[in-house]
């Protein structure tokens, strides 16, 4: 068993994804597949067709005109926004049956939609197509903290106070403390899910994206999210610049693109509210 591994167990039972995600997959994944069948399989769940039509009307994902019908939803967002959409949605459910531990589920979702405003600003800068596909990256970026922070409470905690105490990046006391980065096991956990490979790659290379050749891009992006926060006037983490210079990014303005977070957040999180989330006491 990998050193991932045996904190994985049970975590199938702890956090699962609904049956509509897997279902959406595989229609989207079929070449053959029909906007109208795509459609009418989003419409057999009404929680997930009711936050689709939301998303599809909501300037975050730049739509201007009135989209009343889960047909013309999925026409106009297309195939991979849809698919990202209802993964976004499908996560924010599952986060809402961890209870019998305690971990605010609220506090991390909030950091996670963060992210993931970092991550979509990031590919606006860098002129991206798509760029709402680095929402969803960045959204699922840091499941593999509250993995940890759930399954070994103590060991975590002494890992982040070491981190506050001296500066150094959390991820090196996580690999001298458990063998791993929270990302790896976070990309673990995706893998088990069949989620796409871009999305795996960023995450299990969001600390070392100078190592990996595919899907480079997506784990420098966010590289940069878990370093940046709107609400700081430091970075959480130092930014490596020379790091940053082998991705060709040295030259972003993270200053505008904190703002441009910021000025994301409040929507973002309308749409995938923490309200809605429990609490584990």
């Amino acid at each position: 068993m990998s050193n991932t591994q045996k904190y994985l167990v049970d975590v199938a039972n702890l956090i699962t994804l609904p049956d509509i995600y897997i279902a959406v997959k595989e229609a989207i994944d079929d070449p053959d597949v029909r906007m109208e069948e795509l459609a009418d399989l989003v419409s057999y769940d009404p929680a997930i067709s009711a936050k689709l039509l939301k998303i599809a009307n909501s300037s975050f994902y730049g739509q201007v005109s009135e989209i009343d019908t889960i047909k013309r939803a999925v026409m106009i967002l297309g195939t991979k926004t849809v698919h990202d959409a209802v993964l976004s949605i499908s996560v924010s459910h599952a986060f809402q049956s961890i209870v019998g531990v305690n971990y605010d589920v609220s506090a991390f979702w909030q950091n996670s939609i963060m992210r993931a405003v970092v991550a979509k600003a990031c590919a606006s800068e860098l002129k991206i197509p798509e760029p709402d596909r680095l929402f969803t990256l960045g959204l699922l970026s840091d499941i593999g903290h509250m993995v940890l922070s759930i399954r070994a409470p103590a060991l975590m905690q002494k890992v982040l106070s070491q981190h506050q105490k001296t500066g150094y990046p959390l991820h090196l006391f996580e690999r001298s403390t458990f063998g791993f980065e929270a990302g790896e096991l976070g990309a673990d956990l995706l893998e088990g899910w069949s989620i796409p490979n871009s999305i795996i790659s960023g995450i299990r290379y969001q600390n070392c994206p100078e190592v990996t050749t595919e899907f480079r891009q997506e784990a420098a992006i966010i590289y940069c999210a878990g370093r940046l926060h709107p609400d700081e006037n430091e970075f959480p983490n130092i930014l490596d610049f020379e790091v940053l210079k082998q991705l060709n990014m040295d030259y972003l303005n993270f200053n505008l693109i904190r703002a441009k977070a910021a000025s994301l957040f409040d929507e973002a999180l309308s749409i995938f509210p923490s309200t809605q989330l429990k609490v584990a006491i």
